[in-house]
């Protein structure tokens, strides 16, 4: 069988920091996720929207990992926070890829700002800044979620499983195409999302590639390599 190809999308990272040198960087468990679900993981690094096409022609999958905040000019709004953890220049490149991937029928599976940049890509907006979704370490979770019964998350996560939390913006007005599929109890954040029309979407506001060791994580990667 051909082996299936997940693009990874991938960060500019200085390192060290304030060394002037500048690295494609990714989280190495979003690659092993799909490594152990049988996929050929791929990096993508940051480039200019011309490439899209040939970089979605490469893969038969795309992940949009997570990263810096979306910059609020792609859904009308102007900055409210002080930030400047931001990158114009992935944002610009990382829609041109779902803008490709979705013009090309291809699956996308989109980790915490991936999951905000494609609700914006959908027409949806965000909240720049949330209060207690910042967990203070990497590892280990922060709360539980709520899944809606029947959704494509519901096969992968039960209700009342635990998640870790490290993001600083969140999903404010849904994309029209887009359901909600999981919330967090604690105030609603919505936690989870898939297509309204069955496409093969699913944006996940937490991390589960740090949280390979769990079941229900790893059968997220094998649910995107298999069956998304």
């Amino acid at each position: 069988m051909k082996p299936v190809i997940v693009g990874i999308t991938g960060n500019i990272k200085e390192m060290p920091a304030m060394s002037g040198l500048e690295y494609d960087a990714v989280s190495r468990q979003l690659s092993e996720g799909v490594k152990e679900a049988g996929g050929v993981p791929i990096v993508i690094p940051t480039g200019t929207p011309d490439l899209a096409k040939v970089y979605v022609d490469m893969i038969d999958k795309l992940i949009l990992s997570g990263g810096q905040n979306v910059d609020p000019r792609f859904y009308g709004e102007e900055k409210t926070v002080e930030c400047d953890d931001y990158s114009l220049e992935r944002d610009e490149f990382e829609l041109a890829l779902v803008n490709e991937a979705l013009k090309q029928g291809k699956a996308i599976f989109a980790v915490c700002r991936g999951m905000q940049l494609l609700n914006v890509a959908l027409g949806g907006t965000l909240n720049q800044n949330v209060e207690d979704h910042w967990q203070n370490e990497f590892q280990g979770t922060a709360h539980e979620v709520e899944v809606k019964p029947h959704s494509r998350v519901s096969r992968l996560v039960k209700s009342g499983s635990r998640i870790n939390s490290i993001h600083r913006q969140s999903v404010k007005v849904l994309a029209p195409s887009l359901v909600a599929t999981a919330r967090d109890p604690r105030d609603g954040t919505i936690e989870a999302y898939e297509s309204k029309n069955g496409a093969p979407l699913l944006g996940i506001q937490w991390h589960p590639e740090l949280l390979l060791e769990s079941r229900n994580s790893q059968s997220i990667f094998n649910y995107l390599v298999h069956q998304l």
